[in-house]
């Protein structure tokens, strides 16, 4: 009699204070706890999928009678992950490990974009989280098996710089002008870029190791990035985009990149061109503002799809980098590069790559150019 009313007190407190008693096909444990999480019962199912890519990298000699340094680089490995939770409503992240992940002296491994979607009509959807910024077309499309090339665009490394992500919301949408037209847009206010872009006392701007962190913002001023794109009929696209903010922990100075980015496919033809300019204010340091600019033009040749097997397709590849660092005088203010490539898709998420690469410092043909080259060599595929 007392251990039944030692029961009864017992699934009285448990009704309520919450916690579940164990029954027949139930699990132990609160409400909301390990067992009666939704990927547990099914109500919220994940996709999951990713990229890879392996790559092998010979450096030239200038001199024939030296061996060239070589070698093998597991670049990246990025898994996916999505859930549809409504109708409306979903979310999607990508993990990155670089170089075999954050082992010693080497790698790293960070959340590449996490984002919570809610869409109330296809132009006006809102979004959350540690977004891929869209400033310039290639940081949205920047995956490796998308790529045809194994290197991505100078521009993309020292201006934008790819890939870049910051935390943050904002609204994005799709809008179809006409039958054949069709109009999209993000925007977006982030933390924004940090002091990191100054890399030494003279000021030298290195935007790339300015970005800021999804933590904490390092002033009380947010920034705004945004991207507009048209594509007035299948086969071409332009985009219009910008980032602005401050960056220094004052909150003084700002820094702003504007890009302009299109895309042209007809037949086996694609050409794409991304250019962009980056303005950093620096009146904290007592100096004036630094403009940098870069851009790239890319051409891509389809040939022999479907013949070596159903569904393959070869792409011949030529494209032209070119980045200005702003400081006349200084030996390493220039960067160019040519790159000559061919690729074989067995299937079209996957690529073989062998490209060469020509390098120079400083102008093509100036007095002080330094010029080297590359033969790269990479596996990419999605899965």
């Amino acid at each position: 009699m007392r251990l039944t009313r030692f029961v009864l007190a017992g699934c009285f407190c448990a009704a309520l204070t919450g916690v579940q008693v164990m029954d027949v096909g139930a699990q132990p444990g609160p409400r909301g706890g390990i067992y009666s999480k939704p990927y547990i019962s099914g109500d919220n199912p994940v996709r999951m999928g990713g990229y890879a890519d392996i790559e092998f990298i010979y450096d030239i000699p200038a001199d024939a009678s030296q061996s060239g340094a070589n070698t093998f680089d597991q670049h990246r490995l990025i898994p996916f992950m999505f859930a549809e939770i409504t109708d409306a409503m979903t979310f999607s992240t990508e993990i990155e490990y670089e170089h075999g992940g954050d082992v010693e002296k080497d790698g790293e491994i960070k959340v590449e974009y996490m984002i919570i979607d809610y869409r109330f009509t296809d132009p006006f959807q809102f979004r959350a989280g540690i977004v891929l910024s869209p400033l310039g077309r290639f940081n949205l499309v920047h995956d490796s098996p998308v790529n045809d090339l194994t290197d991505r665009p100078l521009v993309n490394r020292f201006i934008i710089p790819t890939t870049l992500s910051e935390a943050g919301a904002g609204l994005f949408g799709v809008a179809y002008p006409s039958d054949m037209a069709v109009f999209n847009y993000e925007v977006y206010v982030v933390n924004g870029f940090d002091e990191g872009i100054i890399v030494d006392t003279l000021g030298t701007v290195r935007v790339r190791s300015g970005r800021g962190s999804v933590k904490q913002d390092n002033n009380q001023n947010k920034s705004l990035v945004a991207r507009t794109s048209y594509s007035p009929r299948l086969g071409l696209e332009i985009g219009l985009s910008a980032h602005h903010g401050k960056y220094d922990d004052g909150g003084t100075d700002n820094l702003t990149i504007v890009a302009i980015d299109a895309e042209f496919r007809r037949g086996p033809l694609e050409l794409q061109l991304e250019l962009a300019q980056v303005a950093t204010e620096r009146s904290h340091l007592g100096l004036s503002r630094q403009t940098q600019f870069g851009y790239y033009l890319q051409g891509n040749w389809h040939f022999l799809q479907d013949k070596l097997l159903a569904g393959s397709t070869f792409t011949g590849v030529i494209r032209w980098d070119w980045v200005d660092f702003g400081k006349k005088g200084d030996p390493d203010d220039k960067l160019a590069r040519l790159t000559l490539g061919v690729n074989f898709r067995p299937v079209e998420r996957a690529a073989f790559k062998l490209d060469l690469q020509t390098n120079w410092r400083e102008s093509p043909g100036a007095p002080n150019a330094r010029q080297d080259h590359r033969v790269l060599a990479s596996v990419a595929t999605y899965f």
